[in-house]
């Protein structure tokens, strides 16, 4: 059975595994927060010039 952590957003527990509790470094969200921070990130990245979009998408996927 999987531990059960609290969202650093709303603080609903949710179950998590230990490994992804250590890979977000304790950052563990729930999925509407996660969708929700995903949602505002988006909305940022569209306002952003077009060369940070690119280096945005580069830091994103090598982390």
């Amino acid at each position: 059975m999987s531990p059960i952590f609290p969202c650093k957003g709303c603080g609903t527990f949710i179950e998590r595994s230990t490994q992804h509790y250590r890979r977000v470094k304790g950052q563990v969200l729930c999925s509407t927060c996660s969708d929700a921070r995903r949602e505002a990130e988006a909305r940022t990245l569209r306002r952003r010039h077009p060369l940070r979009r690119l280096l945005f998408r580069i830091r994103s996927f090598w982390s």
